[in-house]
């Protein structure tokens, strides 16, 4: 098996929508119990980010802000690749590559700790949320690739995706 795309979808990550897919990302899984637990978590913080923080957004009853992203789900041989892509302000993207750097090449005691200051330095700010790479890599233990593409003057697109073993 090359790849097997499990799940894709482009739009608005309405949290109705995120816990439908994560229901589909339980089900498509079930054979690896590991996996399956492993993915669903992570599946869910990462579209928490792309809900919460993407650039390109709805709003709802000019109240609630709604992030569009992407998300792709696929299936190889020995593991899974779960991807986000979301808009980001260019201004903001050398501080989350670096992010993803650092997250990158810690080890996991240094993400624990990284994790810990995340929690008590910055507590609804949104650079505070990158909570969710660290535990992204903490539960897969495999490192985050991710691409920067501009697209103009003040937006680039950030995509995030996280390898997960099926053992």
């Amino acid at each position: 098996m090359k790849n097997k795309t499990l799940l894709s979808y482009r739009g608005p990550f309405y949290i109705e929508l995120i816990s439908v897919f994560g229901s589909n990302v339980r089900n498509y899984t079930n054979a690896y119990t590991n996996a399956r637990k492993k993915l669903f978590r992570i599946f869910i913080e990462l579209s928490q980010n792309v809900s919460n923080y993407s650039e390109d957004f709805h709003m709802v009853n000019n109240e609630y802000r709604i992030g569009v992203g992407e998300l792709n789900l696929k299936e190889f041989e020995n593991h899974f690749t779960f991807t986000t892509k979301n808009l980001i302000k260019r201004s903001d993207s050398t501080i989350l590559v670096n992010r993803c750097n650092l997250i990158n090449s810690s080890n996991i005691s240094e993400l624990r700790q990284l994790k810990r200051e995340q929690r008590l330095n910055s507590p609804g700010e949104k650079f505070g949320a990158r909570i969710g790479l660290i535990q992204a890599v903490m539960l897969s233990q495999n490192k985050i690739e991710y691409q920067y593409e501009e697209v103009d003057e003040r937006f680039a697109y950030l995509s995030i995706t996280v390898k997960i073993d099926k053992n």
